[in-house]
Order: structure tokens, then sequence, then C-alpha cells
């Protein structure tokens, strides 16, 4: 049985994607600072508690879950700080060291048969700068892209693909009803984005999904935006729209 491993799986996207894997067989295992409900819970998943920037606890919960469900095929990085401390030591220790530290703790543990990968969820802000997060939640997310690549190219010949999903801004369980409730901030973005609509957990999940099958088999070191192709639209473009130029 195909064994996924996901950081972070306890809220939001990650929770989606937990139900999503578990959903289509896969033994499933969440590693979360605090373990969720039983009714937010997937059906069928595992759940360690472990904060990621903890190295003993998180890897005893890897331990756990490798003599639970077997060799890992699939590791996933979901995860992200909400620390109230150094923002700037918080981030870079949760989103990068603490990924570099579990992927090569894991490296050699992955199963050896079958299709391998590690995907990483990062955000728009990796490569783009915006409003709402300081520069340290820019730097972290553009880190994980590109430690996706160096492993892409250092751990190919292990088996091990590795690649990035990159979500603009999506309906979630927890945030779904602010804008639902915002009919002119959802207005604007159905106007902006090409295809007309908000994206869900349920858009970003699917990629990672599919990042974390054999049908990606030889997808390796890409970033994967599930923007609708906002992306894609030159600023003075929307400008123009937006302002009925």
């Amino acid at each position: 049985m195909t064994h996924s491993i996901v950081f972070g799986g306890s809220k939001g996207l990650g929770r989606v994607l937990a139900r999503q894997l578990a959903g289509r067989g896969d033994a499933v295992s969440v590693v979360s600072r605090s373990e969720p409900p039983q009714a937010e819970r997937a059906e069928g998943a595992s759940y360690f508690q472990a904060d990621i920037a903890d190295a003993q606890a998180t890897r005893a919960a890897l331990d756990a879950a490798i003599q639970k469900n077997g060799a890992p095929s699939y590791l996933i990085f979901c995860q992200r700080y909400r620390g109230k401390e150094d923002a700037w030591a918080g981030e870079i220790d949760v989103s990068l060291t603490a990924s570099k530290r579990v992927v090569e703790y894991l490296q050699d543990k992955f199963a050896v048969d079958g299709d391998c990968g590690i995907a990483f969820v990062s955000s728009v802000f990796g490569d783009r700068i915006g409003e709402g997060q300081d520069i340290s939640y820019h730097i972290g997310k553009a880190g994980m892209g590109h430690m996706a690549r160096f492993y892409a190219v250092n751990l190919g010949r292990k088996g091990i693909r590795a690649n990035t999903v990159t979500p603009f801004t999506f309906l979630k369980e927890e945030s779904k009803s602010f804008y639902l409730n915002n009919k002119e901030l959802l207005g604007l973005y159905e106007e902006i984005i090409p295809l007309g609509r908000m994206a869900t957990s349920e858009d970003s999940a699917n990629v990672v999904a599919f990042l974390c099958s054999p049908a990606a088999a030889f997808v390796n070191g890409q970033n994967i935006y599930v923007d609708g192709g906002l992306s894609l639209v030159w600023p003075e473009t929307l400008a123009r729209k937006l302002k009925s130029i």
C-alpha cells in the first residue's frame, strides 16, 4: 500500500489533501502540532503529534508512522509558521530548516519499489511581493520552491521526485464564509481570474495528489501555479480593466 506523509494535514488545504489521499486508498500519516478533533480527521488516516520545529519529536513521529504504515512513497509539506515570537527565525525554521531536516532524515527510508515524490506547498508570495505578509513569509515560501528544485536534482537518482504547488487565494473551510459574505471582494476575484471563480482547497489538493502519484512519474523540479490563469494577466491589463479604461 502507498504510504503518504503529510505535514500540516490537520487544517486547511492539508486536511482536504489528507482526505483525498486516504480516499484513494493511501495509508496516510498526518503529522501536526496538535491532534485535530475526531470529527475533523480524514477517515482512515493516522495522526501523529509533533511540532515540525522540534527535531526529536518529529523523528519520533516519523518513526512511529513508518512502523505503522511502512516506508513512505510520498512526503508533503503543508505546514506554516503560526507562532508569535520572532517571525523571521520562526518562519525560516518551520518552512526551511525543519523541511530540510525531514527530507534528509527520510531520504534513505523511502519505499524501494514504485513511484516516490516530495511536494512542497508554497505561495504566490514566494515569487511575488504582496500585502498582508512580512518579509519572512515571502522568503520562506521562496526558499521552499528552490529547495524543491535542489532535491529534484539531487534525489532524482534515488528515484525521488520533488515539486512545488503554488496556490493563489482560495476558499477553505476556515475562511470560506468571509469571502462568500463579502460580495464585493468575491466579485473582484471572479472578475480578474480568467476562469471566473475563486479556487477551492480541492483545486490545489488535486494538483498535489497528482504530483504524488505514478501519473506524474516524469514530472520533477516543477512549480505548478493553481491560480486559474491570473498570473498570466499583465498588471496593466488588470489595472485598465478594474478602472474601466
